[in-house]
């Protein structure tokens, strides 16, 4: 079912009720509050340093904003994972990358792209300092951090900073800087344990993490603290969902056609016509006989009807099935940190954690008709064997004719195993000494992840078991092991990724203002970044799988620098500036001002306007290549469907791109600049809002194919930079243009890319009458623009299912919304939360070259509606140490976001509907504190 809201009353409800009612009941907070909080607010403010400065402040509110999410407030939400949590932020937008997508490059991965700038664009950092990147590259290009590597129970707060921040963090802080804090000083013991299942089946899952901390630091001088966490989550399988989120075949639906296998196309039963090779004794050249149609290999079964059409007659089978809603995800790691604190002068900590996350992904078996990297559509089944004898697979052998064959590999299971694990070791000091404070730390952390893949089917296998009979397609049971495990070897490999750091940062009061002392920050790294990525596919023998292969390694040395400056009592000045140089690609300077002016106590107006840059990453500019497949319709081809008398051959299928890595790329280069406000009326209440606005030059990308398809399908010159490979021609009309199998391209320094928006944040808490207590907190981003340019031409990507070959395909919805609200009372807590995403148009002009449709028929299929769902969670203290609680997750059971044109799922969005897709969602727990 879906949630019966409009994006209208949404942000009706979200934001005028969330402002104008919270604001309204602002001054009860202050009156109704016990007094053991007024006494609290008369307690001196400890200086802190915030994500996005070296400096120590007591107030929080600096020129950037920053949104802070805690321990506390995320269990209260039901989220029990850091990449839940991350994702959820609304600035989160296109390139973000879904654990669900278990056929990207980065399948076992998930990770954050803030204000849609894709995952390199955003810095995510452990306790302020940089980690080791997942091994493999989304879409072959982008290296990003796996949030799945980090423990998430160990975690205090997470801090956003939504501004850009290379001044101060380095390359790839543009889009914003997601700063992980984890805890520091904890005493006694807790542990949590809960298990959970979905309304329509599977994904059971099943939690535990247990902590245990000894020492208190202003006590005892010294802190021990251990953390282990482990989490199941078991898969949902396609087939235990619904209509039309469980087939291709969407003809019940008025418009919507069948991309089940028709005629022609490979199911479990075989089809096969008369044919001849094309070239004497070569089986991949078959070309079918005059008039023939195609009939079954073998008997269809009940769940795959016999059908006929034009084409012929075939066993009816819904392919889609095969797949996963959900894959199995295991997660399992410890975070240890050991602190002493000799005197208020000086402190050193040693922490270690490690963490491994299984991912198992599971699709439908590999078939006799894809067309990369060998075409497959023109085998045939001899009618001798290489010995001499009939061919029994074949059913025209006795006549003396060859078999066209289209075919699914039943008895050979189709899935991949992931593996990562990441293991980080951190040491640090810090104290103060002559005026200064200061810190230093060391980081060494190796990540290493080992894929195999089953399945795959080799081509040069496949041609030795044609020739030779090996394999038998008459009845696949009958094939022993071996055979299977020839035809289909295990592709298996460990990529690895490094980092190794060196930082240090000092600060001090350097001179007297009006408004106090300004504060000097200083600072300088030196890191070591490592990918080794191995090809998967080196001999291109596998049939179908995308490859990629990347590996590289580089030095970078930092210098940086902030000058805190209160010029008068209400006017804040902060400077900053960072140089790096790499040593792949030479040197960049990154400067960032900001100004935060206070007119009255209760409101602060804020602007910042910074230089940023991404440093090239191996994968762009070092040893690599890649190869990925993305859906193609002919949807705006009628004449290429008419020409080929609409048979299989022009159904939608996978398109490879083909990318080469470029060693003469420049780094991208950004301005940003923000402005907004934070008005403040009570201490309980305040509501910010802040414009951004980020332009991207030299923007790294594969040259967009919609020019070469549209050139190759016109009949004209294919642009320079560009080659268009054919696939083999249509058996069913071989003197037809054949379709394009590959286009590739190598990266470029495209034109720019330019982005702004808005975002809101409204926090209250105030105390109801019988003793309830309202914890209230809105989050809320609208995009204005997401334009690229490149070649002179712009592309607005702002609600539109685009870029398309981005990542999961999901699109750049203009709303993202959340609205979270505690009600506590004595020792029962009950939290609501609303989450909001607005729909999308199915287009992307720089994919297709025009405003048609992603996918078939504009009137139902071109725009997938906004996604609106409601969690509701709440606990009960049992006693001191004892807490239970349970979780409604998608508490009306919303449908996710109907999307037919989306490769990383059948028919619907997971990058934003996710939730919708598993359904309303029930987990009960019991947490222990002593």
């Amino acid at each position: 079912m879906n949630y019966p809201f409009t994006r209208g009353r949404l942000l009706a409800t979200s934001m005028i009720v969330g402002v104008a009612t919270l604001a309204g009941f602002a001054a009860n907070a202050q009156t109704t509050a016990p007094a053991a909080q007024s006494a609290a607010q008369d307690n001196e403010v400890e200086a802190v340093v915030v994500t996005g400065s070296l400096l120590r402040r007591t107030d929080t509110a600096t020129p950037s904003p920053v949104q802070v999410q805690t321990n506390e407030q995320l269990k209260a939400q039901g989220i029990t994972t850091v990449a839940d949590a991350i994702r959820s932020l609304s600035a989160d937008n296109s390139g973000s990358v879904p654990a669900a997508f278990g056929s990207g490059f980065a399948a076992g991965s998930t990770g954050v792209a803030l204000r849609g700038l894709t995952v390199n664009s955003t810095l995510v950092m452990i306790d302020g300092l940089r980690n080791a990147s997942y091994p493999l590259a989304d879409d072959g290009q982008r290296s990003f951090v796996d949030l799945n590597s980090i423990p998430f129970n160990a975690v205090e707060r997470i801090e956003t900073l939504k501004d850009g921040a290379s001044s101060l963090y380095g390359a790839d802080a543009i889009g914003g800087v997601v700063n992980i804090i984890m805890k520091s000083n904890f005493q006694g013991m807790g542990a949590d344990l809960s298990v959970g299942t979905s309304e329509h089946g599977g994904g059971d899952q099943y939690r535990f993490n247990g902590e245990v901390g000894y020492g208190d630091l202003n006590t005892d001088k010294y802190n021990m603290y251990l953390d282990v966490e482990y989490q199941l989550d078991k898969r949902i399988r396609i087939d235990q969902r619904g209509y039309p989120y469980d087939t291709f075949d969407l003809s019940g639906i008025p418009g919507g056609s069948n991309d089940n296998p028709g005629a022609g196309g490979s199911t479990y039963y075989g089809q096969v016509k008369r044919a001849k090779m094309g070239t004497a004794g070569d089986i991949s050249t078959g070309v079918a006989l005059a008039d023939q149609l195609w009939q079954p290999l073998r008997t269809c079964a009940a769940d795959a009807p016999l059908t006929t059409s034009a084409g012929g007659a075939y066993c009816a089978q819904n392919v889609a099935k095969l797949g996963d809603v959900q894959p199995k995800q295991e997660r399992v790691g410890a975070y240890g940190r050991f602190t002493i604190k000799p005197n208020d002068n000086f402190q050193a900590y040693l922490s270690a954690s490690f963490m491994q996350s299984k991912t198992s992904t599971r699709g439908a078996e590999r078939s006799i008709s894809s067309s990369t990297p060998h075409n497959l559509s023109n085998i045939v089944l001899p009618a001798l064997l290489s010995n001499g004898q009939l061919n029994p697979n074949n059913p025209f052998a006795a006549e003396g004719y060859d078999a066209l064959i289209r075919y699914r590999f039943s008895d050979i299971p189709f899935y991949a195993n992931y593996t990562n694990r990441m293991a980080r070791l951190v040491g640090g000091v810090e104290g103060s000494a002559a005026d200064w404070n200061y810190k230093a730390n060391l980081v060494i952390a190796h990540g290493w992840l080992e894929s195999a893949n089953h399945g795959y089917i080799s081509y040069n296998a496949l041609i030795d078991a044609v020739n030779n009979g090996t394999y038998n397609f008459l009845d696949p049971s009958k094939n022993s092991q071996a055979v299977r495990s020839a035809l289909a070897p295990v592709l298996a490999k460990t990529s690895t990724s490094d980092l190794d750091s060196i930082n240090f940062q000092a600060s001090r009061d350097v001179f007297n203002l009006p408004g106090g002392p300004a504060q000097l920050g200083l600072g300088g790294e030196f890191r070591y970044e490592a990918v080794n990525d191995p090809a998967l596919n080196p001999t291109n023998d596998a049939q179908g799988l995308g490859n990629a292969r990347t590996i590289g390694n580089r030095t970078v040395a930092s210098a940086f620098a902030e000058l805190g400056m209160p010029v008068l009592d209400n006017v804040e000045v902060n400077v900053s500036g960072r140089y790096d140089h790499y040593s792949d690609f030479g040197g960049n300077f990154s400067p960032k001002i900001g100004v935060k002016y206070t007119p009255i106590k209760t409101v602060a107006l804020r602007a910042t306007v910074s230089k940023g840059f991404r440093a090239p990453s191996f994968s762009e500019s070092g040893d690599s290549a890649s190869q990925g497949f993305t859906n193609f319709s002919f949807a705006n081809y009628p004449d290429f469907v008419a020409a080929h008398g609409g048979s299989e051959y022009t159904k939608t299928y996978s398109l490879s791109s083909i990318t080469a890595a470029n060693p003469d790329l420049k780094p991208e280069k950004s301005t940003s600049y923000t402005m907004g406000a934070v008005w403040a009326p009570t201490r309980n209440f305040s509501v910010s809002l802040d414009y951004y606005h980020i332009k991207k030059t030299d923007v790294i990308a594969q040259a967009s194919a919609g020019d070469a398809i549209a050139a190759y399908y016109a009949g004209e010159a294919i642009p320079a930079g560009y080659v268009v490979t054919p696939d083999l021609p249509d058996p069913d009309a071989p003197n037809a243009l054949p379709r394009i199998l590959s286009v590739a391209s190598p990266y470029i320094n495209a034109d720019s890319l330019r982005t702004s928006g808005m975002d809101l944040n409204v926090q209250n808490t105030m105390y109801l009458p019988a003793d309830v207590k309202w914890t209230s907190e809105l989050n809320a981003t609208v995009l204005f623009d997401f334009k690229y340019t490149q070649g002179g031409v712009t592309y607005n990507y702002v609600g539109k299912q685009a870029p398309y070959v981005l990542s999961s395909g999901a699109g750049t919805p203009k709303y993202r919304a959340s609205w979270s609200n505690t009600f506590t009372r004595g020792p029962a807590t009950m939290t609501g939360t609303l989450n909001y995403v607005s729909g999308l148009r199915s287009i992307d002009e720089s994919y297709v070259g025009d405003q048609t449709c992603l996918y078939g028929d504009a009137d139902f299929k071109c725009h997938t509606k906004d996604f609106i769902s409601f969690d509701l969670t709440g606990g009960y203290d049992v006693t001191e140490h004892t807490t239970v609680y349970a979780d409604v997750l998608n508490l009306f059971d919303a449908g996710p976001m109907f999307n037919p044109a989306n490769y990383a799922a059948v028919n619907w969005n997971p990058t934003y509907s996710q939730s919708g897709a598993v359904g309303r969602y029930f987990r009960l727990g019991v947490r222990l504190k002593y």
